[in-house]
Protein backbone atom coordinates (compact mmCIF):
# COMPACT_ATOMS: atom_id res chain seq x y z
CA UNK A 1 0.00 0.00 0.00
CA UNK A 2 2.69 2.21 0.68
CA UNK A 3 4.14 1.97 -2.47
CA UNK A 4 1.63 2.96 -4.46
CA UNK A 5 0.91 5.48 -2.34
CA UNK A 6 4.83 6.80 -2.94
CA UNK A 7 4.16 5.95 -6.80
CA UNK A 8 0.91 7.97 -6.92
CA UNK A 9 2.86 11.26 -5.53
CA UNK A 10 5.51 10.93 -8.09
CA UNK A 11 2.77 10.83 -11.38
CA UNK A 12 1.45 13.94 -9.47
CA UNK A 13 5.09 15.42 -9.41
CA UNK A 14 5.93 14.56 -13.24
CA UNK A 15 2.56 15.75 -14.51
CA UNK A 16 2.82 18.74 -12.68
CA UNK A 17 6.32 18.99 -14.48
CA UNK A 18 5.15 18.79 -17.28
CA UNK A 19 2.56 21.06 -17.66
CA UNK A 20 4.96 23.90 -16.81
CA UNK A 21 7.59 22.97 -19.41
CA UNK A 22 8.62 26.35 -21.62
CA UNK A 23 5.97 27.14 -24.20
CA UNK A 24 6.24 28.53 -27.66
CA UNK A 25 4.89 32.35 -27.17
CA UNK A 26 1.64 32.87 -29.14
CA UNK A 27 3.33 36.06 -30.86
CA UNK A 28 5.93 33.72 -32.22
CA UNK A 29 3.77 31.25 -33.57
CA UNK A 30 1.16 33.82 -34.60
CA UNK A 31 0.28 37.38 -36.22
CA UNK A 32 3.13 39.57 -36.61
CA UNK A 33 3.20 43.38 -36.43
CA UNK A 34 5.52 45.67 -37.98
CA UNK A 35 5.13 49.85 -37.19
CA UNK A 36 7.56 51.48 -39.41
CA UNK A 37 9.06 48.50 -40.24
CA UNK A 38 9.83 47.86 -36.81
CA UNK A 39 8.66 44.46 -35.34
CA UNK A 40 6.26 44.83 -32.16
CA UNK A 41 5.10 42.14 -29.62
CA UNK A 42 2.49 42.46 -27.44
CA UNK A 43 1.71 40.81 -24.05
CA UNK A 44 -1.60 39.89 -26.02
CA UNK A 45 -1.03 39.17 -29.23
CA UNK A 46 -3.02 40.19 -32.48
CA UNK A 47 -5.97 37.04 -33.17
CA UNK A 48 -8.25 36.54 -35.82
CA UNK A 49 -11.61 35.45 -35.02
CA UNK A 50 -14.58 34.77 -37.22
CA UNK A 51 -12.22 36.17 -40.40
CA UNK A 52 -11.77 39.26 -38.60
CA UNK A 53 -8.19 40.43 -37.70
CA UNK A 54 -8.39 42.09 -34.10
CA UNK A 55 -5.52 43.81 -32.66
CA UNK A 56 -4.82 45.30 -29.22
CA UNK A 57 -6.01 48.82 -28.98
CA UNK A 58 -3.15 50.25 -26.31
CA UNK A 59 -0.24 48.53 -27.66
CA UNK A 60 -0.79 49.58 -31.62
CA UNK A 61 -1.97 53.22 -30.29
CA UNK A 62 0.96 53.37 -28.05
CA UNK A 63 3.35 52.54 -31.01
CA UNK A 64 1.96 55.26 -32.97
CA UNK A 65 2.31 57.85 -30.17
CA UNK A 66 -0.84 58.20 -28.58
CA UNK A 67 -1.81 58.02 -25.33
CA UNK A 68 -4.64 55.83 -23.88
CA UNK A 69 -6.77 55.97 -20.81
CA UNK A 70 -9.21 53.42 -19.42
CA UNK A 71 -12.05 54.32 -16.86
CA UNK A 72 -12.55 50.82 -15.04
CA UNK A 73 -16.41 51.65 -14.02
CA UNK A 74 -17.77 52.88 -17.23
CA UNK A 75 -15.39 50.32 -19.46
CA UNK A 76 -14.72 53.57 -21.24
CA UNK A 77 -11.68 54.26 -23.70
CA UNK A 78 -9.54 57.91 -24.67
CA UNK A 79 -6.87 57.77 -26.96
CA UNK A 80 -5.21 60.83 -28.15
CA UNK A 81 -2.45 61.67 -30.14
CA UNK A 82 -1.88 65.17 -30.92
CA UNK A 83 -5.33 67.16 -32.07
CA UNK A 84 -6.54 63.10 -32.62
CA UNK A 85 -9.48 61.45 -30.20
CA UNK A 86 -10.59 58.24 -29.94
CA UNK A 87 -13.08 57.37 -27.82
CA UNK A 88 -15.05 53.55 -27.57
CA UNK A 89 -16.54 51.61 -25.12
CA UNK A 90 -15.90 48.20 -24.22
CA UNK A 91 -19.29 46.06 -25.20
CA UNK A 92 -20.57 48.46 -27.75
CA UNK A 93 -19.92 48.96 -31.47
CA UNK A 94 -20.48 52.54 -31.34
CA UNK A 95 -17.13 54.85 -31.20
CA UNK A 96 -16.01 58.12 -31.71
CA UNK A 97 -13.40 59.49 -33.72
CA UNK A 98 -12.37 63.50 -33.48
CA UNK A 99 -15.77 63.52 -32.10
CA UNK A 100 -17.19 62.06 -35.18
CA UNK A 101 -19.20 58.94 -34.89
CA UNK A 102 -17.70 55.41 -36.38
CA UNK A 103 -19.03 52.27 -36.08
CA UNK A 104 -17.00 49.28 -35.34
CA UNK A 105 -17.69 45.79 -37.63
CA UNK A 106 -17.79 44.00 -33.87
CA UNK A 107 -17.52 45.27 -30.37
CA UNK A 108 -14.83 46.17 -28.82
CA UNK A 109 -14.17 43.74 -25.97
CA UNK A 110 -11.18 42.16 -23.79
CA UNK A 111 -8.94 39.21 -24.43
CA UNK A 112 -6.98 38.41 -21.05
CA UNK A 113 -7.58 42.42 -19.45
CA UNK A 114 -6.38 44.14 -23.09
CA UNK A 115 -9.25 45.55 -25.14
CA UNK A 116 -9.02 44.41 -28.73
CA UNK A 117 -10.78 46.13 -31.65
CA UNK A 118 -10.45 45.34 -35.82
CA UNK A 119 -7.84 45.87 -37.22
CA UNK A 120 -9.21 48.27 -39.86
CA UNK A 121 -10.47 50.83 -37.19
CA UNK A 122 -6.55 51.62 -36.87
CA UNK A 123 -6.32 52.91 -39.90
CA UNK A 124 -9.69 55.13 -39.74
CA UNK A 125 -9.14 56.21 -35.81
CA UNK A 126 -5.52 57.67 -36.18
CA UNK A 127 -5.29 57.83 -39.75
CA UNK A 128 -2.35 55.31 -39.99
CA UNK A 129 -1.95 53.22 -43.36
CA UNK A 130 -2.43 49.74 -42.56
CA UNK A 131 -2.08 46.82 -44.92
CA UNK A 132 -2.98 43.18 -43.90
CA UNK A 133 -0.97 40.06 -45.76
CA UNK A 134 -2.32 36.66 -45.56
CA UNK A 135 -0.06 34.96 -46.72
CA UNK A 136 2.54 35.56 -44.14
CA UNK A 137 0.23 36.62 -41.19
CA UNK A 138 1.48 39.80 -41.47
CA UNK A 139 0.40 43.38 -40.32
CA UNK A 140 2.04 46.71 -41.42
CA UNK A 141 1.25 49.84 -39.99
CA UNK A 142 2.80 52.80 -41.32
CA UNK A 143 2.67 56.04 -39.71
CA UNK A 144 1.15 59.63 -41.69
CA UNK A 145 4.03 60.84 -43.90
CA UNK A 146 5.94 57.46 -43.46
CA UNK A 147 6.62 55.07 -46.15
CA UNK A 148 4.84 51.79 -45.84
CA UNK A 149 6.91 49.09 -44.43
CA UNK A 150 8.20 46.09 -47.21
CA UNK A 151 7.13 42.44 -46.17
CA UNK A 152 9.69 41.18 -43.85
CA UNK A 153 11.90 38.42 -45.50
CA UNK A 154 10.60 34.73 -44.82
CA UNK A 155 11.88 32.49 -41.67
CA UNK A 156 15.08 30.92 -42.27
CA UNK A 157 13.28 27.65 -41.60
CA UNK A 158 10.09 26.36 -42.68
CA UNK A 159 7.08 26.15 -40.40
CA UNK A 160 6.15 22.82 -38.89
CA UNK A 161 3.18 21.35 -40.94
CA UNK A 162 -0.11 21.98 -39.48
CA UNK A 163 -3.32 21.39 -40.31
CA UNK A 164 -7.16 23.14 -39.35
CA UNK A 165 -10.02 20.97 -38.19
CA UNK A 166 -13.24 22.68 -37.34
CA UNK A 167 -16.58 21.26 -35.91
CA UNK A 168 -18.83 20.47 -32.78
CA UNK A 169 -16.96 19.41 -29.71
CA UNK A 170 -18.48 16.13 -28.23
CA UNK A 171 -15.83 15.21 -25.61
CA UNK A 172 -13.45 17.18 -23.34
CA UNK A 173 -11.09 15.11 -20.98
CA UNK A 174 -9.02 17.10 -18.79
CA UNK A 175 -6.06 15.56 -16.50
CA UNK A 176 -2.73 14.24 -17.52
CA UNK A 177 -3.90 12.68 -20.83
CA UNK A 178 -5.69 15.51 -21.97
CA UNK A 179 -7.96 15.00 -25.51
CA UNK A 180 -10.90 16.46 -27.20
CA UNK A 181 -12.95 15.07 -29.74
CA UNK A 182 -14.16 16.81 -32.46
CA UNK A 183 -16.94 15.57 -34.70
CA UNK A 184 -16.81 17.36 -38.43
CA UNK A 185 -17.44 16.07 -42.04
CA UNK A 186 -19.64 13.13 -40.10
CA UNK A 187 -16.58 11.49 -38.44
CA UNK A 188 -14.67 12.15 -34.80
CA UNK A 189 -11.17 13.14 -34.62
CA UNK A 190 -9.20 12.52 -30.90
CA UNK A 191 -6.86 15.71 -30.68
CA UNK A 192 -4.39 15.85 -27.89
CA UNK A 193 -4.26 19.08 -25.77
CA UNK A 194 -0.80 19.42 -24.63
CA UNK A 195 0.28 22.10 -22.32
CA UNK A 196 1.66 24.25 -24.59
CA UNK A 197 -1.93 24.43 -26.25
CA UNK A 198 -3.03 27.74 -26.40
CA UNK A 199 -7.21 27.73 -25.27
CA UNK A 200 -9.58 30.34 -25.66
CA UNK A 201 -13.00 30.47 -25.86
CA UNK A 202 -15.41 33.08 -27.01
CA UNK A 203 -19.39 33.95 -27.55
CA UNK A 204 -19.34 34.38 -30.66
CA UNK A 205 -22.58 37.17 -30.36
CA UNK A 206 -20.72 39.28 -28.11
CA UNK A 207 -17.26 38.22 -28.42
CA UNK A 208 -16.52 38.01 -24.35
CA UNK A 209 -13.81 35.97 -23.23
CA UNK A 210 -10.22 34.80 -23.43
CA UNK A 211 -8.15 32.29 -22.05
CA UNK A 212 -9.69 29.42 -20.55
CA UNK A 213 -8.76 26.36 -18.77
CA UNK A 214 -9.59 23.31 -21.16
CA UNK A 215 -12.43 21.91 -18.25
CA UNK A 216 -14.20 25.19 -19.55
CA UNK A 217 -14.98 24.15 -22.81
CA UNK A 218 -18.34 22.47 -23.22
CA UNK A 219 -19.57 19.45 -25.17
CA UNK A 220 -21.46 21.44 -28.40
CA UNK A 221 -19.06 24.22 -28.81
CA UNK A 222 -18.25 25.05 -32.02
CA UNK A 223 -14.29 23.95 -31.65
CA UNK A 224 -11.49 24.90 -34.48
CA UNK A 225 -8.15 22.97 -33.81
CA UNK A 226 -4.87 23.52 -35.15
CA UNK A 227 -3.06 20.06 -35.16
CA UNK A 228 0.59 18.96 -36.03
CA UNK A 229 1.81 16.04 -37.24
CA UNK A 230 1.41 14.12 -33.73
CA UNK A 231 -2.28 15.12 -33.86
CA UNK A 232 -1.54 17.64 -31.10
CA UNK A 233 -3.19 20.97 -30.77
CA UNK A 234 -1.04 23.91 -31.17
CA UNK A 235 -4.04 26.01 -30.57
CA UNK A 236 -7.79 25.60 -29.65
CA UNK A 237 -10.37 27.92 -30.30
CA UNK A 238 -14.02 27.60 -29.26
CA UNK A 239 -17.19 29.36 -29.93
CA UNK A 240 -20.63 29.34 -28.21
CA UNK A 241 -24.07 30.80 -28.79
CA UNK A 242 -26.61 31.73 -26.34
CA UNK A 243 -29.38 33.96 -28.15
CA UNK A 244 -31.28 35.45 -25.19
CA UNK A 245 -33.98 33.74 -23.11
CA UNK A 246 -37.43 34.13 -23.48
CA UNK A 247 -40.86 32.57 -22.35
CA UNK A 248 -42.08 29.12 -24.19
CA UNK A 249 -44.90 29.16 -26.14
CA UNK A 250 -45.15 25.29 -27.27
CA UNK A 251 -43.48 22.33 -26.84
CA UNK A 252 -43.85 19.37 -29.69
CA UNK A 253 -42.49 16.43 -27.71
CA UNK A 254 -42.59 14.02 -30.27
CA UNK A 255 -40.00 16.21 -32.59
CA UNK A 256 -38.47 17.77 -29.44
CA UNK A 257 -39.17 21.57 -31.01
CA UNK A 258 -39.37 24.08 -28.73
CA UNK A 259 -41.97 27.46 -29.79
CA UNK A 260 -40.74 30.80 -27.75
CA UNK A 261 -42.86 33.47 -27.46
CA UNK A 262 -40.79 35.86 -30.20
CA UNK A 263 -41.12 33.21 -32.38
CA UNK A 264 -38.10 31.50 -32.27
CA UNK A 265 -37.93 28.05 -32.72
CA UNK A 266 -35.15 25.30 -31.61
CA UNK A 267 -34.64 21.22 -31.36
CA UNK A 268 -33.39 19.88 -28.44
CA UNK A 269 -30.99 17.40 -28.84
CA UNK A 270 -31.45 14.08 -27.57
CA UNK A 271 -27.97 13.82 -25.40
CA UNK A 272 -28.79 17.93 -24.15
CA UNK A 273 -27.85 18.55 -21.01
CA UNK A 274 -31.46 20.36 -19.36
CA UNK A 275 -31.60 22.12 -16.09
CA UNK A 276 -35.01 23.27 -14.48
CA UNK A 277 -34.13 26.36 -11.57
CA UNK A 278 -30.42 25.04 -11.56
CA UNK A 279 -31.08 21.35 -10.93
CA UNK A 280 -30.46 18.75 -13.67
CA UNK A 281 -33.90 17.59 -15.33
CA UNK A 282 -35.04 16.13 -18.71
CA UNK A 283 -37.28 17.40 -21.75
CA UNK A 284 -40.35 17.44 -19.09
CA UNK A 285 -38.76 20.53 -17.77
CA UNK A 286 -39.85 22.19 -21.05
CA UNK A 287 -43.26 23.48 -20.93
CA UNK A 288 -45.30 26.47 -21.62
CA UNK A 289 -44.67 29.70 -20.32
CA UNK A 290 -41.89 28.73 -18.62
CA UNK A 291 -38.12 30.84 -18.88
CA UNK A 292 -36.10 28.90 -21.18
CA UNK A 293 -31.79 29.85 -22.08
CA UNK A 294 -30.49 27.60 -25.02
CA UNK A 295 -27.11 26.98 -26.17
CA UNK A 296 -27.27 26.05 -29.67
CA UNK A 297 -24.83 24.31 -32.23
CA UNK A 298 -23.38 27.55 -33.89
CA UNK A 299 -25.24 28.23 -37.46
CA UNK A 300 -28.11 25.81 -36.57
CA UNK A 301 -31.17 26.41 -34.33
CA UNK A 302 -29.82 22.65 -32.48
CA UNK A 303 -29.90 22.93 -28.57
CA UNK A 304 -27.23 21.06 -26.66
CA UNK A 305 -27.80 22.71 -23.65
CA UNK A 306 -31.31 24.26 -21.98
CA UNK A 307 -31.54 26.17 -18.39
CA UNK A 308 -35.22 26.70 -17.83
CA UNK A 309 -36.53 28.52 -14.81
CA UNK A 310 -40.40 29.21 -13.34
CA UNK A 311 -40.78 32.77 -13.64
CA UNK A 312 -42.34 34.63 -10.47
CA UNK A 313 -45.79 36.58 -11.99
CA UNK A 314 -45.15 39.50 -13.85
CA UNK A 315 -41.14 38.88 -14.35
CA UNK A 316 -39.93 39.95 -17.35
CA UNK A 317 -37.13 37.76 -19.44
CA UNK A 318 -33.44 38.26 -18.27
CA UNK A 319 -31.61 41.27 -19.98
CA UNK A 320 -27.80 40.32 -21.64
CA UNK A 321 -25.36 41.25 -18.62
CA UNK A 322 -21.95 42.25 -19.79
CA UNK A 323 -18.75 40.27 -17.80
CA UNK A 324 -17.16 42.01 -15.07
CA UNK A 325 -13.52 43.38 -15.14
CA UNK A 326 -10.70 41.70 -13.63
CA UNK A 327 -7.99 44.14 -12.62
CA UNK A 328 -5.92 41.96 -10.43
CA UNK A 329 -3.92 39.60 -11.13
CA UNK A 330 -2.80 40.34 -14.27
CA UNK A 331 -2.45 38.16 -16.66
CA UNK A 332 0.79 36.28 -17.31
CA UNK A 333 2.10 37.01 -13.54
CA UNK A 334 3.05 34.56 -10.85
CA UNK A 335 1.18 34.88 -7.74
CA UNK A 336 1.82 32.24 -4.58
CA UNK A 337 -1.30 29.95 -2.98
CA UNK A 338 -2.99 32.61 -1.37
CA UNK A 339 -4.21 35.27 -3.55
CA UNK A 340 -6.59 38.03 -4.43
CA UNK A 341 -8.95 38.81 -6.90
CA UNK A 342 -9.95 41.95 -7.41
CA UNK A 343 -12.39 43.98 -10.26
CA UNK A 344 -15.22 46.02 -11.05
CA UNK A 345 -18.57 45.10 -11.98
CA UNK A 346 -22.49 46.78 -11.72
CA UNK A 347 -22.81 47.34 -7.78
CA UNK A 348 -24.86 45.12 -6.45
CA UNK A 349 -23.94 41.97 -8.83
CA UNK A 350 -23.16 39.03 -7.21
CA UNK A 351 -19.43 38.32 -8.53
CA UNK A 352 -18.26 34.41 -9.19
CA UNK A 353 -15.08 33.45 -9.18
CA UNK A 354 -13.60 30.36 -10.16
CA UNK A 355 -9.98 29.26 -10.57
CA UNK A 356 -9.08 26.33 -12.31
CA UNK A 357 -5.89 24.04 -13.48
CA UNK A 358 -5.05 24.76 -17.21
CA UNK A 359 -5.31 21.00 -17.79
CA UNK A 360 -5.75 19.26 -14.69
CA UNK A 361 -9.91 20.81 -13.92
CA UNK A 362 -9.05 21.66 -10.14
CA UNK A 363 -11.47 24.46 -9.32
CA UNK A 364 -11.60 26.36 -6.69
CA UNK A 365 -14.45 28.76 -6.22
CA UNK A 366 -15.84 32.02 -4.40
CA UNK A 367 -18.15 34.61 -5.04
CA UNK A 368 -18.81 38.08 -3.27
CA UNK A 369 -21.17 41.21 -3.88
CA UNK A 370 -20.10 44.19 -5.78
CA UNK A 371 -19.55 47.34 -3.84
CA UNK A 372 -21.64 50.73 -4.48
CA UNK A 373 -18.30 52.14 -5.78
CA UNK A 374 -18.72 49.62 -9.04
CA UNK A 375 -15.48 47.25 -7.37
CA UNK A 376 -15.05 43.93 -5.36
CA UNK A 377 -12.30 41.63 -4.65
CA UNK A 378 -11.96 38.11 -2.45
CA UNK A 379 -9.38 35.94 -1.50
CA UNK A 380 -8.63 32.78 -3.05
CA UNK A 381 -5.96 29.56 -1.86
CA UNK A 382 -5.36 26.76 -4.22
CA UNK A 383 -3.17 23.73 -3.38
CA UNK A 384 0.13 24.86 -5.07
CA UNK A 385 3.20 22.10 -5.58
CA UNK A 386 6.37 23.33 -3.91
CA UNK A 387 9.24 24.21 -6.40
CA UNK A 388 6.74 24.38 -9.33
CA UNK A 389 4.53 27.09 -10.79
CA UNK A 390 1.67 25.73 -11.90
CA UNK A 391 -0.84 27.52 -15.19
CA UNK A 392 -4.15 28.40 -13.43
CA UNK A 393 -6.88 30.13 -15.45
CA UNK A 394 -8.63 32.75 -13.08
CA UNK A 395 -12.64 33.36 -14.67
CA UNK A 396 -15.26 35.77 -12.90
CA UNK A 397 -18.97 36.40 -13.86
CA UNK A 398 -21.33 38.84 -12.59
CA UNK A 399 -24.84 37.52 -12.00
CA UNK A 400 -27.90 39.93 -12.19
CA UNK A 401 -31.39 39.25 -11.40
CA UNK A 402 -30.78 35.75 -11.89
CA UNK A 403 -29.05 36.70 -15.00
CA UNK A 404 -25.34 35.54 -15.39
CA UNK A 405 -22.72 36.89 -17.69
CA UNK A 406 -20.00 35.46 -20.21
CA UNK A 407 -16.92 34.85 -17.89
CA UNK A 408 -13.80 37.09 -17.79
CA UNK A 409 -10.17 35.48 -17.73
CA UNK A 410 -6.63 35.70 -16.78
CA UNK A 411 -4.03 33.42 -17.06
CA UNK A 412 -1.57 32.90 -13.93
CA UNK A 413 1.48 30.71 -12.44
CA UNK A 414 0.65 29.29 -8.88
CA UNK A 415 4.19 29.19 -7.46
Amino acid sequence: MRRTSILGGLLVVIAAMVLVAPQVAPAQQGIRVYVDGRLVNFDVPPTSIQGRVLVPLRGVFEQLGATVDYDAPSQHILATRGAQTVELTIGSRQARVNNAPRLLDVPAFTINGRTMVPLRFIGEALGASVQWIDASQTILIGTTGAAQASPPPPPATPPVSSTEISGRLVAVTTGENARIVVRHTGQDSTIIVTPATSISRYNVETNAGGSAALGMLQKGDQATATVNQKDEATKLVATYRVPPAAKIASVNKDTRTVTLSDGRTYTVMSDADITLNGQKSDFSALDAGRIALFSVIDGTTQAYEVHVSIPAAATPPPQTVLAPNITAPANGTTVGSSFTVQGTAQPGATVVVSVQGRLLGDTKQAQTTVGANGSWHMAITVNALPFIAFPYVVSAVQIINGTQSDPASVEVSVH
